[in-house]
């Protein structure tokens, strides 16, 4: 006879495993994309802190030029910074979701064992399973969201270094114009 309970223990006990296997390989993939996230973000924090020291020279040298490129530069960094940070919270949702659903399932799959020893834990894991996939359905929207977030620090610094090119390719021409117009009013 427990032979018989064992087989049966262990067979719905089983049936969250896969879940929870699957939910542990996107823990690590998501625990590896917010250490990515962490050093970016420290990156950042880094180039704010060389551009203030240039943003303060320039300004102290008088430089209207400097103050402007590198106040744009911090204003970008802080945009960027505010972003990640996001970014960061969104992946810390999905982790803490998807951990959350493992610790259900889990629990479910204990509560399958004892179910067959004790019938009425069949309606508690059957909760706990339920909970479990609503945990694990809403870290992938978190992380589906962090992942339509994902470009946008990208595309404001590329916003930002094609303004910057496209200033000094302007100043250069302008630069250039005026130099051959004044060459033109010297030529008799």
């Amino acid at each position: 006879m427990f032979a018989e309970h064992w087989s049966k223990i262990v067979v719905a006990s089983v049936a969250p495993a896969v879940v929870i296997s699957a939910s542990g390989l996107l823990c690590l993939a998501f625990y590896n994309r917010l250490a990515a996230i962490v050093s970016r973000l420290r990156a950042v924090q880094r180039e704010r802190l060389q551009e203030l020291k240039l943003f303060r020279a320039a300004s102290a040298s008088g430089d209207s030029s400097g103050v402007e490129s590198h106040g744009r530069l911090l204003n970008n960094l802080a945009q960027q910074t505010a972003r990640i940070i996001k970014r960061a919270h969104l992946i810390r949702l999905t982790l803490l979701c998807l951990l959350g659903a493992i610790s259900f399932l889990i629990t479910s799959s204990l509560l399958n064992g004892v179910a067959l020893v004790w019938p009425s834990a069949a309606i508690a894991a059957a909760a706990t399973f339920t909970l479990g996939m609503l945990s694990l359905l809403t870290g992938i929207i978190a992380a589906m969201l962090e992942l339509r977030a994902a470009l946008d620090v990208v595309k404001l610094e590329s916003d930002l270094v094609s303004d910057l090119i496209d200033c000094d390719v302007e100043m250069a021409c302008d630069g250039e114009r005026i130099a051959d117009g004044i060459l033109a009013s010297q030529v008799p």
